[in-house]
């Protein structure tokens, strides 16, 4: 009972690394400047949060208390100036990979759990099944623009095409065959 007792500890630990994954992609969605941006994000947290709430469901009907410590969404003490400084020095690559890295610890956590098999089938299932989420989720987030809104692009000017040049603009009739 001793081993299971560390195995339910650790899954108390995945719970709450979760709700760090929630409160980092739910910081990213409020500093993200583009509404497809922001929109992924959010959905991020979301399913973070259903994560999270599905492991608190499977420590309570065991009778264990979750760790509640980091479930408070977003960084409730950032001041102005943090806030002003992510605005303006936003990098939307720097942003999704600092939010995959966090998710590829928590799978390393997962795959932990799921090597020792120490746990319950229905809860070995469930955190199965949550680790291919995470992993769809990671490819997703990789695909996410890799640049800022703000940043202007330098477009190329369009060349002209000499045959278009030589035609004078005349307009040719064609008949049907």
């Amino acid at each position: 009972m001793e081993k299971k007792y560390a195995d339910f500890d650790k899954l108390n630990r995945l719970l709450v690394a979760c709700f760090e994954a929630e409160k980092l992609y739910y910081n990213a969605a409020q500093d993200a400047q583009t509404t497809d941006l922001k929109r992924f994000l959010n959905y991020m947290a979301v399913e973070r949060n259903r994560m999270s709430h599905d492991i608190s469901n499977e420590l309570h009907s065991r009778d264990i208390e979750p760790l509640k410590e980091d479930s408070e969404k977003g960084n409730l003490d950032r001041t102005w100036q943090e806030i002003k400084e992510a605005l303006e020095h936003f990098d939307v690559e720097a942003l999704v990979n600092s939010c995959i890295s966090r998710d590829r610890n928590n799978i390393k956590r997962y795959d932990e759990l799921l090597e020792r098999k120490q746990l319950p089938d229905s809860i070995l299932e469930l955190l199965e099944k949550q680790k291919y989420q995470l992993e769809w989720y990671i490819k997703q987030a990789a695909q996410q623009p890799k640049k800022s809104a703000f940043v202007e692009v330098k477009v190329e000017e369009k060349k002209e095409d000499p045959c278009i040049e030589n035609q004078g603009g005349k307009v040719i009739n064609l008949k049907a065959m």
